[in-house]
């Protein structure tokens, strides 16, 4: 309650943010974002890839500017970077030709000489790197480089230190050290450092650090639910009261991410007649994953229920990517996913046990009971010489899937269509055909043609061996050739 009544430190005010991709096209990654951190708050951004945690916290950092929206530092609006606020950033960001004196003064060179030394080797003892103050970062390793970093952010006194995924790149006990060190900051009482904005998809580190944690949703990013932390520094990551917290944001994750129940119209057709007479169909997309995924996913599952998180751990991925390769195998019958479990079907025991061919067999079966494979099929056959301009299926995929990402969208439709021997590509006119249609035309090229004089009949020559899959160039996209 003691928050509430304070002025926060930082307060976004309907802010949304778009990427151009093209002249016409704009990537719409946060949309009407309104949160706010006080004094003595730990923030945690926790959801799946690509649902705009980073740039939200560059933007609280004034390191980007919002598109719409505004930002506020201590009820003022913020213009530029905030002089308030510390990055510390996942892959280090530390200048290889400077030591770790050179890289961690760097906001602090406007201060006289003495004040700066002063610093240095407070926050260089805080962070146990007082021997290294003249190593050079190719002599330290990951976690001494965070170190720094850290370091780095802590000399200017920040008010908000902001942590962008900063262990994520580190070995786990490296890691693990880390995160205890600064758990022990922040529950130190005379340490300055006491507000934080972390970014993270590790869940127990969300619970070890927050007093509130900001789950977010993608497509576009916003903010899903809110979830206060009211546990002790410093905390005991076996308490009872902890576990519970863990299990809960499971359990949000998890339904919000892979729900129980599937709603009945989840795959239902809607068209609308066009002038043209054809029909604008909107269709599910595939999950942006490839089937190799998909595939390996099955092979790491047993014949007993695995929990969603314990996978993303043994994949070495993070949980957002992991859920999207279970919801493409979810798709096409393979698994089933009853609470944050998944649990293999009759027809993905099948595919596990299946040859390469057989394997590609039942993907092909699956797919084509999706509407966007029958779409496209029937977008083929149409064409008065069954070849599909690239172009003409990225409209289509525009108009039946309009908030989707059409390039990933588009990889991902051949990538899977190649796969189970739906579709081939042609890449120099950049066409897209049935693939027995191009097996058969090859097959038939392939027979000489007939002598003046023929010789006794011959067995006829065997069918051309499938395409080698290559590089898929999406619409758009000019050719460096």
């Amino acid at each position: 309650m003691e928050n509430e009544k304070r002025q926060p430190l930082i307060e976004l005010r309907h802010v949304s943010h778009e990427y151009f991709v093209s002249k016409t096209e704009n990537d719409l990654v946060l949309s009407d974002i309104n949160l706010s951190v006080s004094e003595h708050e730990t923030v945690v951004l926790l959801g799946p890839s690509g649902c705009g945690k980073s740039t939200l916290e560059r933007i609280m950092a004034g390191l980007i500017t919002p598109t719409r929206g505004e930002v506020f530092y201590k009820g003022k609006l913020l213009v530029g970077v905030s002089p308030g606020v510390s990055m510390v950033f996942q892959n280090f960001a530390l200048f290889p030709w400077l030591t770790v004196r050179g890289n961690v003064l760097l906001p602090v060179g406007h201060l006289p000489e003495e004040e700066q030394q002063s610093r240095l080797e407070k926050v260089l003892q805080t962070v146990g790197l007082g021997a290294y103050e003249y190593a050079y970062p190719r002599e330290l390793s990951g976690g001494m480089k965070q170190r720094v970093g850290i370091a780095r952010a802590l000399i200017a006194d920040p008010e908000v230190l902001a942590m962008d995924e900063p262990f994520s790149a580190l070995d786990v006990l490296t890691a693990e050290t880390l995160r205890n060190e600064i758990g022990r900051l922040l529950a130190d009482p005379n340490h300055p450092l006491r507000t934080m904005v972390m970014v993270t998809h590790n869940i127990v580190e969300a619970v070890y650090f927050a007093t509130r944690i900001v789950l977010m949703a993608a497509n576009p990013g916003r903010i899903d639910v809110i979830v206060p932390v009211a546990l002790p520094y410093p905390r005991d990551t076996d308490h009872p009261d902890f576990k519970k917290i863990v299990e809960q944001l499971h359990g949000i994750l998890t339904h919000t991410s892979l729900p129980d129940t599937v709603p009945a119209d989840a795959n239902k057709v809607v068209t609308t007649q066009m002038p043209d007479n054809r029909r604008r169909i909107a269709p599910v997309s595939l999950p942006y994953v490839n089937a190799a995924e998909v595939l390996g996913l099955m092979s790491l599952l047993g014949d007993e229920p695995q929990d969603l998180f314990d996978l993303a751990e043994r994949f070495g991925k993070e949980f957002g990517a992991v859920v999207s390769i279970v919801k493409a195998a979810e798709l096409l019958a393979f698994v089933q996913t009853p609470g944050h479990d998944v649990q293999v079907t009759q027809l993905g025991r099948e595919l596990t046990n299946a040859s390469t061919a057989d394997q590609k067999r039942i993907v092909r079966e699956q797919l084509m009971k999706l509407k966007i494979f029958e779409l496209l099929v029937r977008l083929i056959k149409v064409q008065e010489n069954q070849s599909l301009p690239s172009e003409e299926l990225a409209r289509e995929l525009q108009a039946a899937l309009p908030h989707e990402k059409q390039k990933p969208l588009f990889r991902t439709l051949l990538s899977w269509g190649r796969y189970a021997e739906i579709i081939s590509l042609d890449q120099r006119k950049h066409v897209i055909r049935l693939y027995e249609a191009k097996a058969l035309g090859r097959a038939k090229a392939a027979q000489p043609a007939p002598p003046a004089h023929p010789p006794p009949a011959a067995p006829p020559p065997a069918a051309a061996p499938a395409d080698t899959p290559a590089p898929v160039r999406p619409p758009g996209e000019v050719s460096k050739s």
